[in-house]
């Protein structure tokens, strides 16, 4: 896929990651929908970035409520006929024992029926051209590399690269959905964390630091472009598979 006036939706675009990803997209000249829920100056900062190589505008929604998943189509809609690829990347990660029922309940919605909720938006606009979806799952999301203390969030991204991996048996020639994982990535999500606890992290990889967001980018960026890359989770995490968790 040539990336060049396509146009691209980026969930939770307001920073860290996502905010990477945009920029990304805009840098090989595709039009950028800039999503955010609560981050309003996030969202416009990330804008500001994407206009300097495209075009783009901003889109709020809280994707834990179907009500405003649809209203967000609805915007959308008004102003753009179709939307090429979807990067659903929002979402957080909330800590949780196994009888946690409260975040069960919100890691499900927050990591899972948010991400299908929106490509079922996605999926509902006509086009006649390819067209993909990008989850970005996690390594914890990934078999045996799972996280305990954050049981609810493992399950759900391994639930989601379930759901990249089989929705393109029903999607596929004409929509292809793959997913990114990534490691330790620097981003906000970090902040006030300890200088000690950056360096327990960053010494699981075998490159010895955390991811830049902009790799991560770099990735999502290839799979929009390459066409036979078809229900893959591409896992950038420096090495932490191989090294082993922390």
């Amino acid at each position: 896929m040539d990336l060049q006036d396509k146009t691209v939706l980026v969930t939770g675009a307001s920073s860290g990651i996502g905010k990477a990803i945009a920029i990304a997209f805009a840098r090989k000249r595709a039009n950028v929908l800039v999503h955010y829920g609560r981050n309003q100056k996030g969202a416009q900062d990330t804008l500001k970035e994407v206009e300097k190589y495209s075009g783009g505008r901003i889109c709020q929604a809280d994707l834990m409520e179907g009500e405003q998943i649809s209203a967000l189509f609805d915007d959308i809609r008004r102003t753009t006929p179709s939307i090429d690829v979807l990067v659903n990347n929002a979402g957080d990660a909330r800590a949780g024992d196994i009888d946690d029922e409260a975040s069960w309940d919100y890691e499900y919605r927050n990591i899972l029926l948010s991400a299908v909720r929106v490509s079922h938006g996605f999926l509902a606009m006509p086009s006649s051209r390819l067209r993909k979806i990008i989850n970005i799952t996690s390594i914890y999301g990934n078999l045996r590399s799972g996280e305990p203390e954050y049981l609810q969030y493992s399950a759900f991204k391994g639930a989601l690269a379930n759901v990249t991996t089989t929705l393109n048996r029903a999607t596929a020639p004409n929509v292809i959905v793959n997913a990114v994982a990534p490691g330790y990535t620097d981003t906000p999500a970090w902040a006030g964390v300890s200088r000690e606890v950056r360096e327990t992290y960053a010494g699981a990889t075998l490159i010895g630091r955390f991811v830049m967001a902009e790799e991560i980018a770099h990735a999502a960026v290839f799979i929009a472009e390459n066409d036979a890359l078809v229900g893959q989770v591409l896992t950038i995490d420096g090495g932490t598979a191989l090294k082993g968790m922390p």
